[in-house]
C-alpha cells in the first residue's frame, strides 16, 4: 500500500509539473488575447454607430466560416501529437505537415470566396442603414482576404507547432503581432490617421495575414516537433 501512494504521488507530481509547462503558456497568450478582443471592439465602438453595425455583421458571418478552421486546427493536433507518440518518426511528422498545409489552403481559398459571394444575399436579411450597408459590404470583402489567411497560419500553428509539443513560440508571436503591432497601429488608424472603418477593420486583423510568413519559416524547420520523456 504504502508502495502504490509513493508510486502514485511521484506520478502525480511527474503528470502536474508536466501539465503545467505545457499549460501556461496557452493560458497566457488565452488569457491576453481575451483581454485584447474587447478592446479592439471599443475602437470600432468609439467611431460610429454605423461602425458598431456594420462590423457586428460582418464577424457574425465571419464566425461561422471561423468554425471550420478552429475544427481544423483541434483535427490536425491529434493528428500531430498521435504520430509524434507513436514514434513514426520525424519524416512522418513532416510529411503530414507538408499535406495539412496545403489542406488548410485549399479550405481557406474556399471559405474566402464562399464569404466574398454570400455577403450580398447574406446583407440582404439585415435592417441596415446605406451608409452601414456600405461599410459591412467592405468589411466582408476585407475578411474575405483575411479568411484566407486565418485558415491558413491558425491552424498551421495551433494544429501542428502547439500539436507537435512546442507550444512557446505560439506564445511569443502572438503577443508581440497582437500587443506591439496590431493594437498600436489601430489606434493610430482609428484616432490619429482618422482611417476610414474597413481600413480600421483591416488594421484589427492584420496579424492573420503577417503571421503566416513566420509560421511558415518555422513550421519549416524541426525544432517545434518535442517528444515528452
Amino acid at each position: 500500500m504504502k508502495l502504490f501512494c509513493k508510486d502514485f504521488l511521484h506520478f502525480t507530481k511527474e503528470a502536474f509539473s508536466r501539465f503545467f509547462k505545457i499549460l501556461w503558456p496557452s493560458f497566457l497568450s488565452n488569457t491576453l488575447w481575451a483581454l485584447a478582443t474587447p478592446i479592439q471592439t471599443g475602437i470600432l465602438g468609439r467611431l460610429s454607430a454605423d461602425a458598431i453595425a456594420a462590423n457586428s455583421v460582418s464577424t457574425t458571418m465571419f464566425q461561422y466560416l471561423k468554425v471550420i478552421t478552429i475544427g481544423e486546427a483541434s483535427a490536425s493536433a491529434v493528428l500531430i501529437g498521435t504520430t509524434i507518440g507513436e514514434n513514426r518518426g520525424t519524416t512522418k511528422v513532416k510529411e503530414y505537415s507538408k499535406t495539412l498545409q496545403v489542406i488548410y489552403l485549399i479550405i481557406g481559398s474556399v471559405l474566402g470566396i464562399s464569404l466574398f459571394f454570400l455577403r450580398i444575399p447574406l446583407l440582404s436579411l439585415y435592417d441596415l442603414t446605406q451608409n452601414a450597408y456600405q461599410m459591412a459590404d467592405q468589411i466582408l470583402i476585407i475578411l474575405s482576404i483575411v479568411m484566407v489567411g486565418m485558415s491558413y497560419q491558425m491552424p498551421t500553428g495551433i494544429g501542428i507547432i502547439k500539436g507537435g509539443g512546442d507550444v512557446k513560440y505560439m506564445m511569443y508571436l502572438n503577443l508581440i503581432s497582437t500587443w506591439a503591432i496590431v493594437m498600436p497601429l489601430s489606434f493610430l488608424g482609428a484616432f490619429v490617421w482618422k482611417l476610414p472603418v474597413p481600413m480600421v477593420v483591416l488594421l484589427l486583423n492584420s496579424d492573420q495575414l503577417f503571421k503566416c510568413i513566420p509560421t511558415y519559416l518555422y513550421v519549416k524547420k524541426d525544432q517545434w516537433i518535442k517528444v515528452f520523456v
